[in-house]
């Protein structure tokens, strides 16, 4: 190939890469515009540099893309949560239905009740937060007003127990909440698997099924009903600000020292029931049952306390590590995770774990 056809062939190949260029060109500007993801989502990736217990939280919600611009490290999760706030992670946890939701103010406080209410709101359930207070109501019972949505929201999973060395940062139905009370609620949300809604309503519609109750029964369980709301609190025996290991901390009760309290402690309960307990931890409450004292699921009464355990009815007395109040053959009242609330025990975890039950009125 001579010097001058190898210039003429070269010239054609740019001239061909030139119109392919332009047409190229022209095709992408017909093309509408593809959206860009907010800034939020790539920088939330990344937790807060300060841990804190709802350092995941953060992420979860963050995640969502719903705050372009904020960081992790922007978030202050101890900081007072105002209504504004409360309604920007509801609506992230359901930008569909967040309107349902009561709205607060700025400046006004916020209750951890307001929060549960909140998310119970958004989620459709009011009417179930309703129909409990009305359940409770027909037997007998006094429900004060909002406790359905305190039986909802942690039914729904929507509340946590803190670490012993935060115990001071939990927060009773009624007192102001923190961002992080709100953030955690909306990261469970977003991470609800689909039955957790209608799983609520059917353990709610089980509060038609309470038996009524006369006496010191009655009043154990009207108590049981009255903390609905307060957090999990290790040690804890008292609805109000206790010292504990030394330290400050919140109102609130450990599994047995809820029941210590509606059953034994109460100035009104009769002063046998304490020794009928056998203690003031479960290992106690178990040790101290005789085994002809204790009860089998069949025979469990309004105001029995129940123990669970590893094995379930073969637990060793040592090896059980919770105990509730049962309300009916279905429910009962514990404090765990979600605090003090109410819980199935005819069925799941803890059908398989109940050990047995003990009267003590």
């Amino acid at each position: 190939m001579t010097i001058s056809r190898l210039t003429k062939t070269t010239a054609l190949v740019l001239i061909a890469l030139v119109a392919f260029s332009g047409i190229a060109d022209a095709k992408r500007k017909k093309r509408k515009p593809v959206k860009k993801r907010p800034v939020a989502a790539a920088i939330s990736t990344q937790p807060p540099t300060t841990r804190s217990w709802v350092s995941s939280a953060i992420v979860t919600v963050l995640n969502t893309g719903a705050f372009p611009g904020v960081t992790a490290d922007a978030i202050d999760p101890d900081g007072v949560l105002d209504g504004p706030s409360l309604s920007a992670f509801v609506t992230a946890a359901f930008p569909k239905s967040a309107k349902r939701a009561r709205q607060i103010a700025a400046g006004q406080p916020v209750t951890l009740g307001d929060v549960d209410r909140a998310f119970v709101s958004a989620a459709g359930l009011d009417a179930t937060a309703v129909r409990a207070e009305q359940l409770i109501t027909q037997t007998g019972y006094v429900a004060r007003p909002g406790v359905g949505y305190e039986i909802v929201a942690r039914l729904l999973r929507l509340r946590t127990n803190l670490d012993q060395v935060d115990d001071a940062k939990e927060h009773a139905w009624y007192e102001q909440a923190a961002r992080g009370d709100a953030i955690w609620s909306a990261s469970q949300v977003l991470q609800w698997g689909g039955w957790e809604k209608q799983d609520a309503i059917d353990t709610v519609e089980l509060l038609a099924l309470l038996p009524a109750t006369t006496g010191p029964q009655h009043d154990a369980i009207q108590r049981g009903f009255d903390f609905i709301g307060m957090p999990y609190i290790w040690g804890g025996t008292s609805e109000k600000p206790q010292i504990l290991f030394g330290y400050n901390t919140a109102g609130g009760f450990d599994c047995s020292g809820f029941v210590w309290r509606v059953t034994a402690l109460d100035p009104t309960s009769p002063v046998t029931v304490a020794k009928a307990l056998g203690g003031r931890t479960t290992y106690e409450m178990a040790g101290k049952t005789p085994a002809e004292q204790r009860l089998t699921a069949d025979k469990i009464a309004p105001a029995d306390v129940l123990l669970f355990g590893s094995g379930g009815v073969t637990a060793a007395s040592g090896s059980i590590g919770h105990t509730g109040m049962a309300i009916s053959s279905q429910l009962f009242i514990q404090s765990s995770g979600q605090g003090i609330a109410l819980a199935r025990w005819d069925k799941g975890y803890y059908k398989d774990r109940l050990a047995f039950g003990k009267r003590v009125f």
